[in-house]
């Protein structure tokens, strides 16, 4: 589910709990308590908890705290020659460009991740 682009900044999580639950909180406001039987309602429950919380904020000329984390998209890893070699001849073979192919991996694992987890 896409976020509005004025929540972008800061990051929503959603964890499952052990009754089915999806709790929903920002690491940038910890005050925010919300969640919903779905991760998609957890989300929206925390999009609208958020809202209200920077209208206040607004209202009261209280400052948004700066994001604790900054995503930007990139990161370094070093990796055994071997398996960097093996991952060129692999995005050769299907081609793409390394970052494609470690990319799409990289989701392949967390989706593969998110669905044990259920």
């Amino acid at each position: 589910m896409k976020r509005p682009a004025s929540f972008e900044k800061y990051e929503i999580k959603i964890v499952p709990q052990e009754d089915g639950y999806f709790a929903a909180r920002f690491p940038d406001f910890p005050g925010i308590i919300t969640g919903g039987s779905t991760p998609e309602e957890a989300l929206h429950n925390a999009q609208e908890a958020l809202t209200a919380t920077l209208e206040t904020m607004r209202a009261r000329k209280i400052p948004r705290p700066a994001p604790k984390h900054r995503f930007s998209g990139q990161f370094n890893v070093r990796v055994p020659r071997s398996l960097h070699r093996a991952l060129v001849r692999m995005a050769e073979e299907e081609r793409v460009s390394l970052n494609a192919l470690v990319t799409h991996l990289l989701n392949n694992a967390l989706v593969e991740e998110e669905r044990a987890l259920d």
